[in-house]
């Protein structure tokens, strides 16, 4: 019975005890409530910052191992592209200067030999210097037959304009225009005239339309043929002219006109 007693002594201690810290605790309820969120808002987020960090620093690593070895992958196919386009330079430098020597070699030995050339080029100088001298020959043949046409042309104007004014020849009794008696020698004309023979009155006559005789064979002078009648005879009378006593005329009855044609005529 004491223990029974002792014991429900002990249990109502128990229960105000119990109801006491109960109260106390329903008391601290809530501050310990915000205090353990603050704790456990703390502790979280410095967990989430410690994983953030660490995943950070995973991904800086994981970008770096990337970056470099795409670095290195980009750097290694530039230098093979570089070595390969190098080797390909050198390799075309090597061919084009085998072709370069194989060429030569083909040319000088086949196509142009330097022997068959330079007895090629002499033999050529040697017709060049046979052809300039037969061109000069030819070009002095030109020019001298062009020289004396040149003269002919004017012999044959000189030998027209004479016949033309073989009307002004000298005779006996009355000298001409070109056998001045102040000359030491008659002029050339007048040789001329005593060689060649007058124009007949039927032949016909070009004149220039300019000025001056011309020579009808010239076809690119311009001429006119004027249509002339036969001329009438004209009387010529023999001029009175006062001779000495001594003197006696010599062929009476015929003009010196008419003793020069029959000269020009017996010759």
């Amino acid at each position: 019975m004491a223990t029974a007693l002792t014991l429900k002594m002990q249990l109502q201690g128990l229960e105000e005890e119990f109801f006491r810290r109960n109260s106390i605790a329903e008391e601290n309820r809530l501050r310990e409530h915000c205090a353990a969120v603050k704790i456990q808002s703390c502790f979280r987020g410095f967990k989430v910052r410690a994983h953030i960090r660490y995943v950070q620093k995973i991904a800086i690593v994981i970008q770096k191992t990337w970056r470099g070895y795409r670095s290195r992958m980009e750097f290694r196919s530039m230098v093979q592209r570089a070595y390969f386009i190098m080797k390909m330079n050198f390799y075309n430098e090597m061919a084009v200067r085998i072709q370069k020597m194989w060429r030569g070699y083909y040319v000088r030995k086949c196509i142009h030999n330097y022997y068959d050339m330079k007895k090629y080029f002499k033999g050529l100088r040697m017709k060049n210097e046979i052809v300039r001298k037969e061109l000069e020959e030819y070009e002095e043949t030109k020019k001298k037959e062009w020289e004396k046409k040149a003269m002919e042309e004017e012999e044959r104007r000189k030998h027209y304009q004479a016949r033309k004014i073989h009307y002004l020849l000298s005779t006996e009794q009355l000298p001409g225009i070109y056998n001045s008696p102040y000359l030491l020698c008659p002029n050339e004309m007048e040789c001329r005239l005593q060689q060649v023979r007058p124009l007949t009155p039927n032949s016909s006559q070009k004149k220039d339309t300019t000025e001056g005789l011309v020579d009808p064979s010239i076809p690119e002078i311009p001429c006119t043929s004027p249509s002339l009648g036969r001329l009438p005879h004209l009387g010529w009378k023999k001029p009175q002219m006062k001779d000495g006593p001594g003197k006696k005329e010599k062929n009476p009855g015929k003009s010196p006109l008419t003793l020069q044609q029959e000269k020009r005529m017996l010759s």
